[in-house]
């Protein structure tokens, strides 16, 4: 497995086109169309959720207190420190509680990418942990990656050393 320790804070941002934030791309597949992202986003406002059809998402905040996603019949609500998976098929409006957050975001295409989010610190005694994706059946050897992105003390939780692990399966390219 490689391991990449995550340096978010020197990444540029990249405003959102709604205008309700911005991003950060921490890894992205290289293959086209990508199989995997990771990100790290502020929201600043109330506003829609994107939407990445045919993709898995799993998020976790950072820092703030949270947000709520309402849409196609369904709600969510993400914590700090909880790892949520949902369908980003679904047009979800979001609201925020107590002001802006900062989320970090794995998105996964389904059918060639499987991924584990566990997070560390925030209190708890036992690593939270959620699967998110699939692998289609067949798709040949897989390809191992990991990512962690810690807070140190630094401001990705002020005073805090909470981390997020994602550990990523990806079906290798089929050579013709």
């Amino acid at each position: 497995m490689r391991i990449a320790q995550a340096d978010w804070q020197g990444l540029p941002s990249e405003p959102w086109k709604n205008g309700g934030g911005v991003t950060r791309t921490l890894a992205v597949d290289a293959q086209a169309p990508p199989r995997w992202r990771i990100s790290i986003a502020d929201i600043e406002r109330d506003g829609p959720y994107s939407r990445f059809p045919g993709h898995d998402r799993v998020s976790v905040v950072l820092s703030g207190e949270g947000v709520v996603l309402q849409g196609g019949g369904e709600g969510l609500v993400l914590l700090p420190g909880v790892p949520t998976a949902f369908a980003g098929d679904v047009a979800f409006q979001s609201r925020l509680l107590g002001g802006p957050v900062r989320v970090l975001n794995l998105f996964v295409l389904r059918g060639a990418a499987q991924a584990t989010v566990s997070c560390s610190g925030w209190g708890q005694t036992v690593p939270l942990a959620l699967a998110a994706g699939s692998l289609a059946q067949g798709a040949g050897a897989a390809q191992v990656f990991g990512f962690t992105v810690e807070g140190g003390g630094g401001p990705l939780r002020e005073g805090r050393a909470d981390a997020v692990q994602l550990d990523l399966r990806v079906a290798a390219p089929r050579i013709a």
